[in-house]
């Protein structure tokens, strides 16, 4: 159709301004330039003789009577005829490399031609700062022999930006959001394949280009509470039993983290993300403007990432006041309603309490309930005053903020208790 479109396009034109075109060329051939009337002239130069040629009239002349027997409209049919032809190719010849492309070869090769280009993180590098999780991340990355990496850690303690900035301008990545239970399907349709079997050849053949295995990224947010034992099943066959890929989970919700399981815990590798340390901290509030007030910062808001980035966005004292709202009603809930097995957010809480002074968190025996079943209650309901430290296996508090806020309510309720 488009084809057939040009053509008649090529036709009108041509039909307009063949006229013109023709007139042209009679009126050369009829009045040709006065220098081809000149007798040819012998000139000297350096010894040798040069003889200036006569433009042949000869021919000028036959193209003049094959003009007097084309009409104007003959000469467009044909040039017209010509572009029609010349588009039939050119379509001919799309519609070859578009069969290629959709064909198993040329889906692979798509595919693999996506994953062989650098990886650009969302952030531009001038907007990160160096963090030391980052070396710890990319040392893991480089030495990668065997099973799935899970990065865990706080919600907005900056997991994201520390894997991508680990990641930056490498070869061999991909990323894909896990949303729910059919996550599989989704990546493999973002790839353009068909399922696990092509899209296991592509990660051959990246691997053979990179002479090391490539890396999925699988990022899990906070919202998501589905799809964790499918990533298990799939990291453990594709990063664990055949080292095909590098399988990365970066879960927001210790729920999920702690719902991974590719056979044991020998079978993965567990990097936390905290807080930043003080000296991160002020350079990411350099970055925001705030290099000369970055201490009345983190005395208000702490060392949590995001926490930092919305002060700078509103004010110190309206995230402060924001954050000791939300953290007594998280304390407060969790004391009341979590009871899995009896008083189990109680307990938490007075042993976190009772082991701070220590620079200790809770150990998961302190309550009949499983950190588990625990996480999925806190993600369940959106209370998070306390976390399962995923690498050190105890709870911890949320923040300094949720610890200030528990022992003032657990000290309130014990004095009113008769």
């Amino acid at each position: 159709m488009a084809s057939r479109s040009l053509g008649v396009l090529a036709l009108v034109l041509l039909t307009a301004l063949a006229p013109a075109f023709v007139a042209q060329v009679r009126r050369v051939t009829q009045h040709p330039p006065v220098s081809r009337a000149l007798p040819a002239t012998k000139v000297a130069l350096s010894g040798g003789t040069a003889r200036r040629v006569e433009r042949p009239r000869a021919e000028l002349r036959a193209l003049d009577d094959f003009l007097k027997g084309k009409t104007t409209f003959d000469f467009a049919i044909s040039i017209g005829t010509l572009v029609f032809t010349a588009s039939q190719a050119v379509q001919g010849w799309a519609s070859y490399q578009q069969s290629l492309r959709e064909s198993k070869e040329g889906r692979i090769e798509f595919a693999v031609d996506r994953m062989m280009q650098p990886f650009p993180p969302q952030k531009k590098k001038a907007e990160v700062v160096k963090r030391g999780i980052m070396k710890t991340i990319e040392e893991r990355i480089l030495r990668w022999d065997a099973h799935a990496t899970i990065v865990a850690g706080r919600f907005g303690a900056g997991k994201s930006v520390a894997v991508e900035e680990a990641l930056r301008d490498m070869q061999g990545v991909f990323v894909h959001q896990v949303d729910g239970s059919d996550w599989k399907e989704e990546l493999f349709k973002r790839l353009g394949l068909d399922g696990p079997d092509i899209l296991e050849e592509v990660l051959g053949r990246v691997g053979d280009k990179l002479k090391r295995p490539p890396i999925l990224l699988l990022d899990i947010p906070r919202t998501t509470k589905q799809g964790m034992e499918t990533i298990s099943s799939f990291a453990k066959n594709l990063s664990s039993d055949r080292k095909l890929v590098h399988v990365i989970v970066c879960a927001s919700s210790a729920a999920m983290a702690i719902s991974f399981d590719a056979g044991g815990s020998a079978r993965q590798k567990n990097i936390w993300v905290g807080d930043l340390t003080e000296k991160e901290a002020k350079e990411l509030l350099t970055l925001h403007e705030h290099q000369n007030d970055w201490k009345r910062f983190v005395d208000a808001c702490g060392f949590n990432a995001m926490d930092l980035v919305d002060a700078c966005d509103i004010s110190v004292e309206a995230k402060k006041a924001e954050m000791e709202k939300r953290a007594r009603k998280e304390v407060l809930r969790f004391k009341d309603q979590c009871k899995i097995a009896g008083d189990t957010g109680e307990q938490i809480l007075n042993q976190l309490l009772a082991n701070r002074q220590a620079g200790k968190g809770a150990d998961e025996l302190c309550t009949a309930a499983s950190p588990k079943d625990v996480a999925m209650w806190i993600r369940e309901r959106g209370y998070h005053p306390v976390i399962w430290h995923t690498q050190k296996q105890e709870y911890q508090f949320a923040s300094d903020l949720h610890a200030k806020v528990a022992t003032e309510i657990l000290k309130s309720s014990s004095q009113s208790t008769p």
